[in-house]
């Protein structure tokens, strides 16, 4: 680095450590967040694995203790999964403080890009449970924009955006069953969901397609909406029927 630069660039000492996710101690800023339903799926990838499988990085400070740099969501997800150690790595070459953001802002911004068509491969191969465990998501399959979400921009956003595409026909298919549904849900009281039934939403979608032989999620969601709309029909009818019975 330059000679000029207010850092200190000199090479770091680094040893490998086993500890208690519970000790280390949490930058009090970081950029990077995660949204609560993929939280939700770290946790139940580290209970499975029973492991962390990736390490932490932290540096050990004057005090002696252990500050994250790296590796805050999965701490998280490592103590709520109830793991008594992780693997971390610990930089012991004392840091400054900017030295110690340049490193947990490189280590948020540097990643490398998928080979999209491989990685539509390797995804294909996958059975339902480790498609679920990949994080991943239809939408790396080319040709079909899979169920996704998106975190609207800003750490303190705790809302996901849906999106999905369909080919022209699928849209007017979609969009006359929606019109139905919305004609008979009408009767019915309807709350907003909480952030927690995305995960339901994504298996009833993931369902669909494996038992009714579905590819496009576009078409799993238009059939979805006409089941449900059949569905509404049933409760018609019973409450008609409870109706005349009265």
């Amino acid at each position: 680095m330059a000679s000029s630069s207010s850092v200190d660039w000199k090479a770091l000492d680094i040893e490998t450590r086993q500890v208690d996710p519970k000790t280390l101690r949490r930058r009090e800023k970081n950029a990077h967040y995660m949204a609560p339903a993929m939280f939700k799926r770290l946790v139940e990838n580290v209970k499975i694995d029973g492991r962390l499988t990736t390490t932490v990085l932290v540096c050990q400070n004057k005090d002696g203790s252990l500050e994250i740099l790296s590796g805050h969501h999965r701490t998280a997800a490592a103590i709520e999964a109830g793991l008594p150690l992780v693997d971390a790595l610990v930089i012991t070459t004392p840091l400054t403080e900017k030295r110690k953001v340049a490193i947990q802002l490189s280590h948020n911004s540097i990643n490398g890009e998928d080979d999209q068509s491989l990685l539509a491969q390797l995804y294909a191969s996958l059975d339902i449970d480790a498609k679920k465990f990949s994080g991943l998501d239809d939408s790396v399959l080319a040709g079909d924009k899979g169920p996704g979400a998106t975190a609207l921009g800003g750490a303190n956003i705790k809302y996901d955006e849906l999106l999905f595409s369909f080919l022209p026909e699928d849209r007017v298919r979609f969009e006359v069953e929606m019109e139905a549904l919305a004609k008979r849900a009408k009767r019915f009281r309807i709350h907003a969901a909480p952030q927690s039934r995305f995960d339901d939403f994504f298996d009833a979608i993931v369902r669909t397609k494996s038992q009714l032989n579905i590819v496009n999620s576009g078409i799993a969601l238009s059939v979805m909406a006409r089941l449900a709309g059949e569905r509404l029909e049933q409760l018609e009818a019973e409450a008609e029927h409870k109706s005349d019975a009265a």
